[in-house]
């Protein structure tokens, strides 16, 4: 079988049941998919797997997780692979933008949500890069785009559709007797997960309402004060706020405290 080649529209050989093509005239790689041919590009990792491991220790550390999770999760399993997504670029009066869509089955939805610059995209090279490291595409191009008619975009405004293989440490550790799965994005370092030990807000929303009911409380009593200690209703009123300042600063010192202690132990 003979496609054109998307870059300089020489025909290349192709044989059957494969995918992975290189032009052997302009040398671009090409990935064919049911009779569409499309560029296939690559980009290259920046990290190592120590650095990746960190990059994902200091995401563990943040504020969305749960206290010391850099330190009590059990990092059991690693591995590396370039994850394919099929990249659309779209191009209308307001400017180029840029479409992802996984191209093989995974359950970080968030991996749409790459940005890749477009100096980043490097032609695949099958002598380069190890084949069990490739990801397999399994959904089709017609899928893609049908998804991407789905989220609204005219097909017409579509300028250049590829194959990109991204690179990716997949991680599994253990948390409080459960499992879960990060992926740290070997070009940029991003963490992506969507499921993971996240910080519960429950303390803080009943800190949240203690300290309301704890400022309205001490502002009823103030103004009560400034009722008792004054006849006239401009001199009550004067007095209540003179007293809520040195209220609310008594009032807030608790509650700093018990803030504080909160966010040390969740």
């Amino acid at each position: 079988m003979q496609i054109k080649c998307t870059q300089c529209g020489a025909d290349v050989t192709v044989q059957q049941d494969e995918t992975f093509i290189e032009c052997p005239f302009c040398a671009s790689a090409l990935f064919l998919d049911k009779r569409k041919v499309v560029f296939h590009y690559l980009i290259h990792s920046n990290f190592k797997p120590n650095e990746a491991e960190g990059n994902l220790k200091r995401w563990m550390s943040g504020n969305h997780t749960v206290k010391d999770l850099d330190k009590k999760a059990q990092i059991v399993k690693s591995e590396f692979y370039y994850f394919p997504v099929w990249y659309f670029k779209t191009k209308d009066g307001s400017g180029d933008k840029i479409y992802l869509q996984p191209a093989a089955s995974t359950s970080v939805s968030e991996i749409k949500k790459l940005q890749i610059p477009a100096g980043a995209l490097k032609f695949y090279d099958k002598n380069v890069h190890n084949d069990h490291e490739i990801v397999k595409p399994d959904v089709l191009y017609d899928s893609a785009q049908s998804w991407l008619q789905g989220s609204g975009v005219n097909l017409d405004t579509v300028s250049e559709a590829a194959l990109v293989h991204i690179p990716f440490y997949q991680f599994h550790y253990n948390f409080g007797g459960q499992s879960y799965t990060a992926l740290v994005e070997a070009s940029s370092g991003q963490v992506y997960s969507n499921i993971y030990p996240a910080k519960s807000e429950a303390p803080f929303r009943i800190l949240f309402g203690l300290s309301i009911a704890a400022f309205v409380i001490t502002s009823v009593i103030c103004y009560v004060l400034g009722f008792v200690l004054n006849d006239s209703m401009e001199e009550a009123l004067l007095t209540a706020e003179f007293f809520k300042i040195f209220a609310y600063g008594l009032v807030s010192v608790p509650l700093i405290v018990m803030a504080y202690f909160i966010a040390k132990k969740v």
